[in-house]
């Protein structure tokens, strides 16, 4: 997986000295794949998922991305929680379905979610 030349746009969790969580995003113009989101099985279930999704969201408004991608075999429920809504892969804008993680590195069962990062979520 392609991660060194977006090390910008992650964000790292850390508990006590350790990685605990990690998150990062690859930006294209007005959109961004969220990607690599992963949270240590001891610190789930503790809103770290969440922090680091809303980091990543201000972050990418902050660049001027208005709609943030991802693929998932794993956290839809979650990823639903946070405002993202399944969509078709064909869906997905082509630059991000260029990028390495959209064409590789995630398997092709991966679920297509989007997220319009101006449109207010429901709080759960």
């Amino acid at each position: 997986m392609d991660v060194t030349s977006h090390l910008p746009d992650f964000l790292v969790a850390r508990h006590r000295g350790s990685v605990v969580g990690c998150g990062g995003m690859e930006v294209q113009g007005s959109d961004a794949l969220f990607r690599s989101l992963v949270v240590k099985p001891a610190y789930r279930g503790s809103g770290l998922g969440r922090r680091l999704h809303d980091g990543l969201a201000e972050k990418a408004r902050g660049t001027g991305v208005k709609r943030a991608y991802l693929l998932t075999t794993t956290i839809v429920p979650l990823a639903e929680s946070w405002g993202f809504r399944r969509i078709d892969r064909t869906q997905v804008p082509p630059a991000i379905q260029q990028t390495s993680q959209f064409r590789g590195a995630c398997c092709m069962s991966g679920v297509a979610m989007w997220q319009d990062l101006y449109m207010p979520r429901a709080i759960s």
